[in-house]
């Protein structure tokens, strides 16, 4: 009883009421359930959204102790804030939690640019809070353990990687224009800031940093018909983009990011040959791993079906039984966990706002690429590109 007394409670509030807003409502509620008391008490104090109709039914569905309209009203009630809306809304928000030592959970894109996520970043420094960034897939127990069998040495050292995210709600030439391809709102980068930041995330927690790139990006669908129906609207940002990189442990591959690829829900993936086996992940059946040992006997040589169980990271916290697997949600809820006991640790959650702002700068880099046809030596470091 003592040691349940002296749990520690981090009173959140939520900016955000849409699809991953609900995703991170709903967490919050689970989090406490799901993970002993090891993790601090999540306490969901307020939820705002503009909307304020949608705010309030939200915030009673998932648990809120009250609601609002304006974000502002919420910094001086909560401890952390986790931030789910459009990037154009980041940089404003962030600012003013950090300058008040709010610990900060911000979806990905960062910001609008590297510029902004720099710029938030630097905030979070100076501030000394907790932060972290929102990569759903990244906190898949399997992808953890993709992790740890790459740092143990097992499969030996990276080679070559593959990796994707494809994905198809825009795949419809005919879909209507909406905020994510405003350059003004969304940015300059579509499917790099939409799914592109994922599965870069992945590459760089299996591959380290990158080195260079050369980049190819396209607007498949460059004029959409807008909100009225009867208007045209220009398409400001890509439809599809993909780099050949260079990691810095001599490693390369290949990375392709799609919002137009009919068929593909949540196809998030890679290939990774290393020099003693290979790994190969797929999102849509993200409950299992595909393991291959070099040294394997002939004649049992093939690819392995790994599928999930309570070795891997966190899935004992949900259930005790192999290969029940986790969903989307789950994910969530243990980025959450992850999150809470960073706060108490004193320090971020990995992927933090440092890590966005290289991950910015390499969208940015296959932009410059892709517009000049030029390799780009240090993506990952600051420099001033202007690409049309």
């Amino acid at each position: 009883m003592g040691m349940h007394m002296q749990r520690r409670a981090v009173r959140f509030g939520l900016v955000g009421a849409g699809f991953i807003g609900r995703i991170h409502g709903l967490a919050l509620q689970a989090v406490n359930r799901v993970f002993d008391e090891a993790t601090p008490k999540a306490v969901a104090r307020i939820l705002v959204d503009a909307d304020g109709d949608l705010a309030e039914r939200q915030a009673r569905q998932l648990g809120f102790e009250t609601w609002g309209t304006d974000w502002r009203t919420a910094l001086d009630q909560v401890d952390a804030l986790i931030i789910a809306v459009p990037g154009f809304m980041h940089r404003e928000i962030a600012l003013a939690a950090l300058a008040q030592g709010k610990h900060i959970l911000c979806e990905k894109p960062v910001g609008r640019s590297a510029a902004e996520a720099e710029e938030i970043a630097e905030a979070a420094r100076s501030s000394g809070v907790t932060n972290g960034v929102g990569f759903t897939y990244f906190r898949a127990p399997l992808i953890g353990h993709a992790m740890d069998l790459v740092d143990s040495g097992r499969i030996g050292s990276p080679v070559s990687f593959r990796g994707w995210h494809c994905e198809d709600y825009l795949a419809d030439g005919a879909a209507p224009f909406s905020w994510r391809l405003d350059a003004e709102l969304a940015g300059r980068c579509g499917a790099l800031g939409d799914v592109g930041w994922h599965i870069l995330a992945i590459a760089r927690g299996l591959c380290g940093p990158i080195d260079s790139l050369n980049g190819l990006a396209n607007t498949a669908y460059p004029v959409r018909p807008a909100a009225n129906g009867v208007d045209r609207r220009t398409v400001e940002n890509e439809d599809w983009a993909s780099m050949l990189v260079r990691f810095g442990s001599g490693a390369t591959g290949s990375i392709e990011a799609s919002r137009i690829a009919h068929g593909r829900r949540m196809d998030i993936g890679f290939e990774l040959v290393c020099s003693q086996g290979s790994l190969v992940f797929r999102g849509e059946r993200s409950n299992e791993l595909q393991l291959y040992l070099a040294d394997d006997p002939v004649a049992e040589g093939g690819f392995r079906r790994i599928l999930i169980n309570t070795s891997h990271p966190h899935y004992s916290a949900f259930l005790p039984a192999p290969a029940h697997g986790l969903g989307f949600n789950d994910l969530k809820t243990i980025e959450l966990h992850e999150f809470l006991m960073a706060i108490a640790e004193g320090r971020n959650l990995d992927p933090d706002l440092d890590e966005s702002c290289r991950l910015a700068r390499i969208c940015e880099a296959v932009l410059h690429s892709s517009t000049t046809g030029m390799q780009v030596l240090a993506p990952e470091e600051s420099h001033e590109r202007v690409s049309a």
